[in-house]
């Protein structure tokens, strides 16, 4: 049943407003979901498609917020774009986060970030180990033994929230209370 000219209208402002405030890698993922939700049939148009690496809607997959072609990974360069870390501790979280869930890593050393840091086109660390105790002195970061590293729950979580700076600034304020509540009980 074809829609009559005033309801597509109203569909298209009602999409209009509740898209605009969205980011525009956040845009591109809504959609690519209505499309293979309401089966609109054929290649997604280009312009939902990400540059990096082209997606069919039945080929989205969502990992941390990333879209990625099933059994593909997204470059380091385009997750730590996405995810905009602000300190050195948020930057090596992203690239542990990175190098356990698309590189299947879960154990490395500092020269492993480094590595992936020069991979992704960062900004070289000034000191790459005072960034890695840096995120380890945060949780973000645990010993694995043998002198390797591995990212923790709450490392997990901040690079979830990324680039959400009140989730960002929720979790670190969930952090302090317990840590706090820990302090006040062993007093």
């Amino acid at each position: 049943m074809a829609a009559k000219p005033d309801g597509e209208v109203k569909a298209m402002e009602a999409a209009f407003e509740a898209l605009s405030s969205l980011k525009p890698e956040e845009k591109k993922r809504v959609l690519l979901w209505l499309w293979e939700k309401l089966e609109v049939g054929g290649p997604a148009p280009a312009a939902t498609q990400s540059s990096a690496s082209p997606v069919t809607p039945s080929a989205v997959i969502v990992n941390a917020g990333i879209p990625a072609v099933s059994g593909a990974t997204p470059t380091a360069k385009s997750f730590l774009a996405q995810k905009e870390p602000k300190t050195d501790a948020e930057r090596i979280t992203c690239l542990a986060y990175y190098l356990t869930h698309y590189k299947t890593t879960p154990r490395f050393k500092t020269k492993e970030l480094q590595a992936l840091n020069v991979e992704a086109a960062q900004p070289k660390f000034s000191n790459p180990a005072v960034a890695v105790m840096n995120a380890a002195g945060s949780k973000y970061l645990s010993p694995a033994g043998g002198g390797d590293k591995q990212i923790t729950v709450l490392g997990e979580k901040l690079i979830d929230a990324l680039p959400d700076r009140e989730k960002v600034n929720s979790l670190r304020a969930k952090r302090r209370r317990k840590a706090t509540k820990k302090k006040s009980a062993r007093v």
